[in-house]
C-alpha cells in the first residue's frame, strides 16, 4: 500500500506523505512511493503544479524512523540514502513548481526534502532542524543545499548543534516564504499555485532545468547552458505569444 496519496486540485496535485505515526515518519517504503507518485505526476501533462504535504494535522514530518534506520547494516544504509538522494533530485529537477506546506516538525529527511522544493509555506507552529549528529550521523545528500539558503554561517549552526529553529526564526533566516496561521496552510498553497497560471509550461521546465544547472555547474558552464535553453524557446513560439499578451493586457494562450 503507498504511502503518499494524491489529490487533485484543478491542475494542481496534492501529495501527502503518510510514514509511520502521526509523526509522518520517514522509511524506505515512503521514499519509494513518493518516487513512483512523483513520476506519475511528472507524466501527467495537466498537472502544471504540486503540493507536497504532510499527512493528517500533527506534522508535516519529523523525520527518518529511528525503528527503521537502527536496524540498517551498512549495504541497507546505502540504499536507504541513496533512495532518499534520488527522491529529492526528482523533486529539484521537476518540470512543474514543488510547493511545500509545512505544518508541526518538520525535521530531518523532512527538510532535505523542502529544500528542493520552489515555494515554502509555514505554519505558525512549524519547526526546522537537521538533529541527525544527535543520533549518531552526518547530515548528507541535500543538506548540502541548506547553506546555499540560509548562508553557511547558519547552516553550520543548525547543523552541527541538531537545534531547531521556529518558523518564524525560518523566515527571518530565508529558510521559509510565508508564514500562516495552521488551519491557512494548504489554501495559502494553492493562492501560491495562482502565480505560476499564466507562465508557459515550457518556460518554467527549461527555467527550473536551468536553476539545477546553477546548483551543478561552474559560472561559465551553466551560463552557456543558459544561453542555449534561452535561445532554444524562441523556436517555441512561447515567449513571442507571452510578451504579446503581456502588451495586450490579456492573459497567454500557449501551443502544447
Amino acid at each position: 500500500m503507498s504511502q503518499v496519496s494524491t489529490q487533485l486540485e484543478g491542475s494542481t496535485a496534492i501529495l501527502s506523505l503518510g510514514g509511520r505515526t502521526d509523526l509522518n515518519l520517514l522509511g524506505l517504503e515512503l521514499f519509494q512511493s513518493l518516487n513512483d507518485a512523483l513520476d506519475e505526476v511528472a507524466a501527467d501533462a495537466n498537472i502544471k503544479t504540486i503540493i507536497l504535504r504532510g499527512a493528517g494535522e500533527q506534522a508535516f514530518s519529523a523525520g527518518v524512523d529511528l525503528r527503521e534506520a537502527r536496524e540498517l547494516t551498512a549495504p541497507a544504509a546505502e540504499e536507504f540514502i541513496r533512495t532518499l538522494h534520488q527522491t529529492i533530485r526528482k523533486i529539484l529537477s521537476l518540470r512543474m513548481p514543488v510547493i511545500a506546506a509545512i505544518s508541526g516538525p518538520c525535521l530531518g529527511g523532512a527538510l532535505e526534502l523542502i529544500l528542493a522544493c520552489d515555494i515554502k509555506i509555514a505554519s505558525e507552529d512549524a519547526t526546522f532542524g537537521l538533529p541527525e549528529v544527535l543520533v549518531g550521523i552526518p547530515s548528507v545528500i541535500e543538506a548540502s543545499l541548506l547553506p546555499k539558503t540560509i548562508g553557511l554561517g547558519r547552516a553550520r549552526r543548525l547543523i552541527m548543534t541538531g537545534g531547531t529553529v521556529t518558523s518564524r526564526e525560518a523566515l527571518d533566516m530565508g529558510l521559509v516564504d510565508q508564514v500562516v496561521q495552521k488551519d491557512e496552510v494548504i489554501a495559502a498553497a494553492l493562492e501560491a499555485t495562482e502565480k505560476f497560471r499564466n507562465i508557459s509550461p515550457k518556460v518554467m521546465a527549461a527555467q527550473k532545468d536551468i536553476f539545477v544547472k546553477w546548483l551543478d555547474m561552474g559560472d561559465e558552464e551553466s551560463a552557456e547552458y543558459s544561453i542555449k535553453l534561452f535561445t532554444e524557446g524562441f523556436a517555441t513560439g512561447h515567449p513571442q505569444e507571452a510578451m504579446t499578451a503581456f502588451l495586450e493586457k490579456r492573459e497567454p494562450k500557449f501551443n502544447s
